[in-house]
């Protein structure tokens, strides 16, 4: 196993990362493909079926992506609730992503990361080691998520379930904005990021989960293409062990 691992680098599957531990402790960064989910606090729903598909700028890499969020059935975590949720992340040069996220409920948007499960385009999905997105849970209160946020924001940089929440400070204008075919009563709001940082965003609740129109940072800018309901899980075939779905994907690559 140790000598298909050293075999990644020769691959170029973990990016030429040159030891098995590293590559292992590398996987959400190298080969996930996640990207930062904006939360403006307050304005999440759990709905079942809801869904919408955003245009990304990441203006920090000059990279253009687009970003699907939708959330499933719920599942309660014992007496707590929780619910599944998925991301698709479809950005060019590299393959199409889909995180299914099994998160606790907060009043502020997802919470701890519970199960996860990530399929690239083109692959079987496997289910991730807890050790892998264990660090990136957040606490139940808006305050301890914006610290762990500001204390994980270079390590946890494209993490799983990197969920960064915005803090509103304050309603600048609400009014009626047509969006496709549909006319919608929007809210204009100043936050702050999660690094203090200003930011300038228009919310709704007619577009669950995120509840998000529109969101320009120092760094991203974010705007709703279209959104619905009736979502079902993207993710097709049965998620397997992710060691060995490691040891398959190296065995189709040394294969070729």
């Amino acid at each position: 196993m140790i000598a298909l691992l050293r075999c990644l680098p020769m691959l170029g599957i973990l990016g030429g990362v040159p030891d098995p531990a590293v590559a292992a402790d590398s996987m959400d960064q190298k080969l996930m493909g996640q990207k930062p989910i904006v939360i403006i606090d307050d304005a999440f729903q759990f709905v079942p079926g809801a869904w919408a598909n955003y245009q990304v700028h990441d203006k920090s890499r000059s990279e253009f992506y687009r970003m699907r969020i939708a959330t499933l059935e719920k599942q309660p975590a014992g007496r707590q609730p929780a619910s599944w949720m998925e991301i698709e992340v479809e950005a060019a040069g590299t393959p199409d992503v889909i995180t299914r996220l099994h998160v606790l409920e907060t009043p502020h948007g997802p919470g701890e990361l519970l199960d996860v499960v990530v399929q690239m385009k083109g692959h079987q999905p496997f289910n991730v080691p807890k050790k892998f997105h264990s660090t990136n849970a957040h606490q139940n209160d808006r305050e301890s998520a914006q610290e762990n946020d500001k204390a994980n924001d270079k390590d946890n940089d494209n993490g799983i379930g990197d969920f960064q929440i915005a803090r509103a400070l304050g309603r600048l204008a609400e009014r009626n904005v047509r969006l496709g075919d549909r006319d919608i009563l929007v809210t204009d709001v100043e936050a702050r990021d999660p690094l203090g940082k200003p930011m300038l965003a228009t919310v709704s609740e007619a577009v669950p989960p995120l509840g998000i129109v529109s969101v320009e940072t120092e760094s991203i800018t974010m705007r709703l293409d279209s959104w619905g309901t009736r979502a079902s899980s993207a993710i097709s075939g049965k998620p397997i062990n992710f060691y060995l779905w490691l040891l398959k994907l190296i065995g189709r690559e040394v294969a070729k």
